[in-house]
């Protein structure tokens, strides 16, 4: 008789287990039943008021597009049309230094891309806050040699770090061709504000300057108080970010509303993208919003030929020795 029992005993609990499973099942399905009737439309109905929220807030963008390719130059230009020195060379010269920027210039290549930082007094300083503690007085910054920093150091005169009312009076007087890439480090309010201010009083330096943030709000707080700003988006690369690496679809939402919301809204001219996630059809879709794609970095002479020759779009690079051409009549 115990036996009997046992065997009904499991016979009944594999019953109520497959009956739990059961009731598990339906559950979801009532789950996925729900989001897919309720939360989806709620989903599309948001974006939709986004979409339309921002064509009514949005920012113009640069206010003469011929100014614009002024500033980025023409093909005309060839071969210096292409590259863009990341802080004036740094692998040829001292980081954001005077002596770099002429050395640009010697060469025939007029854009640059320079760091801005606050120092502690609230002065806008041109320096890489990676490399340099820029939160101190601008008097003990200016005591800095930052040819030291250099490998090349020692065939350079000494020099500071640069405010950036010393900045413009150096480009006025000796590289007034030089067009300047002015990547923000701080994106406060202070260091919008200052920016602005000092823009507003020099009109002659933010005719020759791109402002370059990683902060969209940033970049619309500068560009509301001085929409004649001409500006653009440093986009991070987003291969390190787990959620967008786990889905294609994710990738792909994620850029159309940078591209086809953020980037209107903001008014930006021009985007630097990661090599590693740059392709012709990105390319375009950034073309077609009507915002010029820069690639970052690229110092190889192989992958600037590639850029140059097949995708045909300007880059960011650190050193100006390894152009093409320079390498071929060398």
């Amino acid at each position: 008789m115990s036996y009997w029992r046992w065997l009904w005993l499991a016979f009944k609990m594999i019953y109520q287990l497959l009956c739990c499973s059961v009731s598990l099942i339906l559950f979801c399905f009532n789950v996925f039943w729900l989001f897919c009737n309720l939360a989806i439309p709620w989903c599309t109905l948001t974006l939709l008021v986004v979409c339309i929220a921002s064509k009514f807030v949005k920012l113009q963008r640069s206010p003469n597009e011929k100014r614009l390719l002024s500033l980025l130059s023409t093909e005309e230009d060839w071969p210096s049309y292409w590259a863009i020195a990341n802080r004036a060379a740094g692998f040829d010269a001292p980081e954001n230094s005077k002596a770099g920027i002429k050395k640009c210039l010697a060469r025939g290549y007029r854009n640059v891309l320079l760091d801005a930082g606050l120092s502690s007094c609230g002065e806008i300083v041109v320096a890489n806050p990676q490399r340099l503690n820029v939160a101190q007085p601008l008097a003990e910054l200016q005591k800095l040699n930052i040819t030291e920093q250099h490998p090349m150091g020692s065939q350079y005169e000494a020099e500071s770090v640069p405010s950036l009312r010393q900045l413009s009076d150096f480009l006025d007087t000796e590289a007034a061709q030089a067009t300047v890439f002015l990547r923000l480090h701080d994106n406060s309010a202070r260091m919008i504000d200052q920016l602005q201010k000092f823009m507003t009083t020099d009109e002659t330096f933010t005719q020759r300057t791109v402002v370059i943030s990683r902060s969209p709000l940033a970049i619309y707080q500068l560009r509301k108080l001085k929409p004649e700003i001409i500006c653009g988006l440093w986009h991070e690369t987003y291969l390190s970010l787990a959620i967008l690496k786990s889905s294609t679809l994710i990738t792909s939402i994620y850029g159309a509303i940078l591209r086809n919301i953020i980037a209107p809204v903001i008014g930006i001219s021009v985007v630097f993208l990661s090599k590693e996630e740059i392709n012709l059809h990105i390319a375009d879709l950034w073309r077609n919003v009507g915002v010029r794609p820069i690639v970052y970095m690229v110092n190889s002479p192989n992958e600037k030929r590639y850029f140059q020759k097949t995708m045909k779009i300007q880059y960011l690079t650190d050193s100006l020795r390894s152009e093409p051409h320079l390498l071929m009549k060398a």
